[in-house]
This record gives C-alpha cells, structure tokens and sequence, in this order.
C-alpha cells in the first residue's frame, strides 16, 4: 500500500500582524498563560502549531473588533486572504448586570482594569454567574463557548487561519486585559461611577 504525498504548500507572504510573544515576555502574566492552556487544552495539536506558525510569520493581515465578535483575514496559500470570524458568548442581560455591579462596589478591581492589569476575582466573578471568562468553557460535546468560522475549506474548526487569530488575540489581551472583558459584552465605561 502506497502512501499518498501531497504537495507541499506554503502560504504567501503577508505583512500583516507579527506576533511577538516569544520576544514580548508577553507569557509573564497569568492572563496570557491562561489564555494559551486554554488554547492547549482544546486539543487542535497540529493545528494549533501551525495558526502559531502563521501569527509569528504575520500572516494576520487584519483584525477588528466589534462588541463580541473579532472579523479577521489571514493570508494563507490562496491569493485572497482567508475571512475569519470568532464570536464570545456574552452573558445574559441579568448576569451582565449582577458582573457591572459587583465590579463597580470595588472601585479597586477597576483601578486596576484601567491599568492593564487583570485581577483574579474578575474570573470568579463571571464563574459565580455560570459563565468562563476565558473561552475554553464547553457547552456540549464538541462546543465551546466561543464559536469561529472562516471561508478556508478545511474540515475543522477552528482551523489554523483561526488558531493565528486567537494568538494574535492572546498578545492583545495580554498587553490589555480589558479587551476579554469586552469580548464578553462589558465595557470599561459601564464601570464608572455615575455620580
């Protein structure tokens, strides 16, 4: 029995986002090293190895946020780039609620937000109303509280254009954490004082 080869394809070059996370010392807070086991530990192997390859190599040519939602292109072997999208769960407008309040009553948990840095009682906030801050939470078998697609014809999801996306992502939330609070429908300025 032969075994079938196939071509080797290598993707064209892009100067588009260049992670830089093994120069960053980005993976010195917990945050950014949360935010990589959780992408481990969704078992993508090969692919997760490959989406790095193509983050470092700056094939994210684009990347935009839309309250919880992340539109991307990634440039891959094809001359168009790959369209991507990634959605967060957010939570329910009751939980949204109960999250602004309990993080407004400790003005301190704010201050901190505001200065790029996460504290771990926001976590413990969104798991006391059922929902996971980072997006490794599943929902059923197979599903995880993030949803992706992308226009390549690879089977899987998420596929390697998306896996560049998330490690892109991950160096953003770990140079501004505020910006997972927001993919999961809260912003910075809900938690102001009124007054």
């Amino acid at each position: 029995m032969s075994k079938k080869r196939y071509p080797i394809r290598v993707p064209r070059y892009a100067a588009g986002i260049r992670a830089q996370e093994s120069r960053s010392g980005a993976d010195r807070c917990w945050w950014a090293k949360r935010w990589r086991s959780v992408l481990e530990g969704m078992g993508l192997k090969g692919r997760l190895g490959r989406g790095r390859n193509y983050a470092m190599s700056g094939q994210v040519v684009r990347m935009e946020f839309e309250g919880n939602e992340i539109r991307a292109a990634v440039q891959g072997t094809r001359e168009e780039p790959y369209e991507i999208g990634i959605v967060f769960r957010k939570p329910d407008d009751a939980a949204h609620d109960r999250i602004v309040a309990a993080l407004r009553a400790e003005p301190m948990l704010v201050a901190r937000l505001l200065a790029d840095d996460l504290p771990l009682e926001v976590e413990a906030l969104f798991k006391a109303e059922g929902y996971d801050f980072f997006p490794g939470g599943k929902l059923g078998p197979g599903k995880y509280d993030m949803t992706t697609r992308c226009s390549c014809p690879d089977y899987a999801n998420p596929c390697k254009h998306s896996c560049a996306v998330l490690y892109v992502l991950g160096e953003e939330i770990a140079r501004r954490p505020a910006t997972l609070l927001e993919l999961r429908g809260l912003q910075l300025e809900e938690l102001y004082d009124e007054d």
